[in-house]
């Protein structure tokens, strides 16, 4: 074989794997959207469930809104915290287990005999969800160039799909009342998504971490969440209660903790830590 004929067959095997690199990753892109799009869907299709919810469960106002409610807190507080175990631990390995628990907690939502049960495991649900920052993560480090741009703009939207649809499939499969589980379903639609992202995880997601070891920031964690959590819970609830005087107190104490957070990680970055 001359030297031409060597040149030949080494770039059809470097053209062939890189034509294989790229399939891959168009392949991972829809179970790493599954993710995303499971979490944003359970923000938008309870609330037409609510109802149905509330006479099913006997629930009071108040118990209706922490359902609401606890999932949105339990998402925003430690949402900084996933992304730095992400990056200590493998964003692969906590997206899979992000999706294990949000599926097991979807089930368990959707099986809960009592309003306090459903709001605990709402909550369980948010704490999962901390598979949204490996999401990004993940197609940061599989794409590159225009196929990293594309990947963005199928995450966004498919984050507006979930958000437009979710009261709409809620709304239908409460009509449809599958097999007279009613509100139910809202719930359980999400184990087969969440069934199939994890079987497919280990197999087709690299996994990936941060250069380096960096170690997790427990005080900026403390500060961060209880900064978050004085700005969403307001938030969230404030509205509903007309807007009493803890709800001010709350968001009037989380400036200066944002404060105190980005001062502590200036000086611990400062020092050669890892803010």
């Amino acid at each position: 074989m001359s030297s031409t004929d060597h040149a030949l067959v080494a770039a059809a095997g470097a053209t062939r794997q890189g034509l294989l690199a790229g399939l891959r990753s168009w392949i991972i892109l829809p179970i790493i959207l599954a993710g995303a799009f499971m979490i944003t869907l359970d923000f938008f299709i309870v609330n037409v469930a609510i109802p149905s919810m509330q006479r099913d469960l006997h629930g009071g106002a108040a118990s209706v809104q922490f359902v609401v409610a606890g999932y949105g807190l339990a998402y925003a507080a430690p949402l900084l915290i996933g992304g730095r175990l992400g990056d200590l631990y493998g964003r692969r390995r906590m997206f899979a287990l992000g999706v294990g628990l949000f599926t097991l907690a979807s089930g368990a939502c959707g099986l809960a005999p009592t309003m306090a049960v459903l709001t605990a495991t709402r909550v369980l649900q948010g704490l999962a969800a901390l598979l949204g920052p490996q999401v990004l993560a993940i197609l940061g480090v599989t794409f590159t160039g225009e196929s990293r741009a594309r990947a963005f703009t199928a995450y966004g939207l498919t984050l507006g799909l979930a958000a437009v649809f979710g009261q709409l499939l809620g709304g239908l499969l409460i009509e449809a009342n599958l097999a007279g589980l009613g509100w139910r379903s809202c719930f359980l639609i999400n184990l087969p998504i969440g069934a199939a992202a994890l079987a497919l995880t280990p197999r087709l997601v690299p996994e990936s971490r941060a250069p380096g070891r960096p170690r997790l920031d427990i005080l900026g964690m403390i500060l961060v969440t209880l900064a978050l959590l004085a700005t969403v819970l307001p938030l969230i609830e404030g509205r509903e209660q007309g807007w009493p005087t803890w709800t001010w107190l709350c968001l009037i104490t989380a400036m200066p903790l944002f404060l105190a957070f980005a001062a502590y990680q200036r000086r611990l970055g400062a020092r050669g830590g890892a803010p």
